[in-house]
């Protein structure tokens, strides 16, 4: 089975965020100034790096949830991966001081909702499969 596919993508948001904190990126700093778009009032709007992973995020956990409906032979593996991938977004939610905001503690709930929802779709298949009551 291809690394990719196997390796939970919450996995690789989480390399990304610490290389980004180990680099001292400022997740407050502006990523893309959307300042030349006519908006419907005069405001201005910009995305924030940490408004850039949140996005990443939820783009990852669709694809996370949709890995676990697929199922496959490879689904109780990467399921307990996911577990052991959001246990490390909690281990370093509590001990790394870089960590300690809400944009690492949503992506952290959406690892766990991964991994739980990854185990239930899967459960769930798996009682459909062999008609269990």
């Amino acid at each position: 089975m291809p690394l990719i596919k196997s390796v939970p993508t919450f996995l690789w948001l989480l390399l990304v965020y610490v290389f980004a904190r180990y680099a001292v990126v400022d997740l407050d700093m502006p990523s893309f100034d959307m300042n030349h778009i006519v908006w419907a009032r005069d405001e201005l709007f910009f995305l924030t790096t940490k408004d850039i992973f949140l996005i990443v995020g939820v783009v990852f956990l669709y694809i996370e949830i949709y890995k676990a409906a697929t199922g496959g032979a490879e689904a109780v593996p990467e399921t307990i991966f996911s577990f052991m991938v959001a246990v490390s977004y909690l281990t370093i939610f509590l001990i790394w001081d870089k960590a300690h905001n809400a944009t690492f503690f949503i992506i952290m709930l959406m690892s766990f909702l991964d991994a739980i929802g990854g185990f239930v779709i899967s459960n769930y298949a798996a009682r459909k499969d062999i008609s269990v009551g």
